[in-house]
């Protein structure tokens, strides 16, 4: 029989034991990767819009060449080209995109009315900014391209509320992000909203919404090079469109004719008026 004693000695030896192998398994515990945590950029509301608003006064526009891909995610389709454009403030954007240095889209708009051609179709859409641009070709979804959207990515506008609104300041471990929001007493809509990275404060989400809140466009902005971005995403999530630029030799603040901007018919095309929606 064991002694007090003995039997505590016993006792304490089995929970050495126990905790010897809770040990060892916890020593063959498969690794993860170590995630370096860092001092985080700290910034006030009022230096991250004056990082944001500084970018877009300074880019009055932009020019580029590269790759465009349009995505239709209902139908499943996507189609990629070569593009070349030039987009300037107040809605102003022409643009080219060709297949084997065959022209298969160009657009021009100044801010009021477009033009979207597609040649292989002899047709010219035309109509109003806010428009909806649709073309039915099914092999190419040119429609997800709305010429304000494509502006309002590569040349976007500051953040300037008006009366009856406000902006408000969220940050996480990645980014600052600015919510433009339409107020009603202690009430409110966002109208619009930008994200900036933490550590450049350079641009790298922007959303628009519509009057009800619902989100209407996003443009994602990425790989920066001297002061500008490389890779342009633009989405429309409600209709499933997506346009993908990977540009090069891009420029800011170009001189550009206005002519390159005017909305024209090519003889002999058919037209077709876009409704408004």
């Amino acid at each position: 029989m064991l002694t007090p004693r003995g039997a505590a000695a016993s006792i304490g030896a089995a929970l050495a034991t126990l905790a010897a192998l809770g040990l060892a398994g916890c020593a063959r515990a498969k690794a993860i990767p170590a995630v370096p945590f860092r001092p985080l950029r700290a910034a006030t509301l009022e230096e991250v819009l004056a990082a944001h608003d500084e970018y877009c006064r300074g880019t009055q526009s932009l020019s580029a060449s590269g790759d465009l891909e349009v995505r239709d995610l209902r139908a499943g389709k996507a189609r990629r080209v070569g593009v070349r454009l030039v987009a300037a403030r107040g809605g102003r954007l022409y643009l080219k995109a060709s297949v084997a240095v065959v022209t298969a889209l160009e657009i021009s708009a100044d801010g009021k009315r477009f033009s979207f051609q597609i040649p292989a179709r002899k047709t010219v859409w035309i109509g109003s900014a806010d428009a909806d641009p649709r073309a039915e070709d099914e092999k190419a979804p040119y429609y997800a391209l709305r010429p304000r959207d494509v502006v309002s990515a590569l040349v976007p506008d500051p953040l300037a509320p008006g009366e009856g609104e406000s902006l408000v300041l969220e940050a996480d471990r990645d980014s600052f992000s600015l919510a433009l929001v339409r107020m009603a007493r202690d009430r409110g809509t966002a109208r619009r909203r930008v994200w900036l990275d933490r550590d450049t404060l350079q641009i790298v989400r922007s959303r628009s919404y519509d009057d009800r809140g619902d989100l209407v466009m996003e443009a994602t902005l990425g790989d920066w090079q001297e002061g500008a971005p490389r890779q342009v995403m633009v989405a429309r999530p409600r209709e499933g469109y997506e346009a993908s630029f990977r540009l090069e030799e891009v420029q800011r603040n170009v001189a550009v004719p206005e002519r390159a901007f005017v909305p024209r018919t090519p003889e002999g095309y058919a037209v077709v008026e876009v409704d408004r929606p």
